[in-house]
């Protein structure tokens, strides 16, 4: 008996923008193969902040995408709703992400590196 194995790719893609405050969302169905949404939540060029207080999500495998562009190191990370997940934590350019399965309901977004958070480092992800 043979037996093919069929790798299968799973690929997001997120949506760009110039926008530097207000809301932002990926659109539904964002990705190839079922592979979630991405949301694009900048860093700041300095200070404790993202650029981006506020987002949205359709519910489902959600990836929060964070660049950043300073040297001090920081990440994203999402928690409420029984969900507490950690981004890799970059500095100089590099790109944070968390992934997780959201369902319908309001989380924060925030820099875990120890007083970010605290600093202000933090926002709002809406999941309808």
């Amino acid at each position: 008996m043979l037996l093919v194995a069929v790798p299968i790719v799973l690929m997001a893609s997120g949506c760009g923008g110039g926008s530097s405050s207000g809301d932002t969302s990926a659109p539904p169905g964002t990705g190839g193969g079922g592979g979630g949404q991405v949301v694009e939540i900048p860093i700041a060029d300095s200070g404790f902040a993202f650029t981006l207080t506020t987002a949205t999500a359709t519910a489902g495998t959600v990836t929060l995408s964070a660049v950043n562009p300073q040297s001090t190191t920081h990440d994203i990370s999402i928690k409420g709703n029984g969900v507490d997940e950690k981004g890799n934590q970059v500095a100089d350019g590099g790109t944070s992400t968390v992934t997780a399965t959201l369902t319908p309901g309001t989380y924060e977004y925030y820099c875990s590196v120890p007083g970010h958070e605290d600093a202000g480092m933090k926002g709002t992800l809406t999941v309808s």
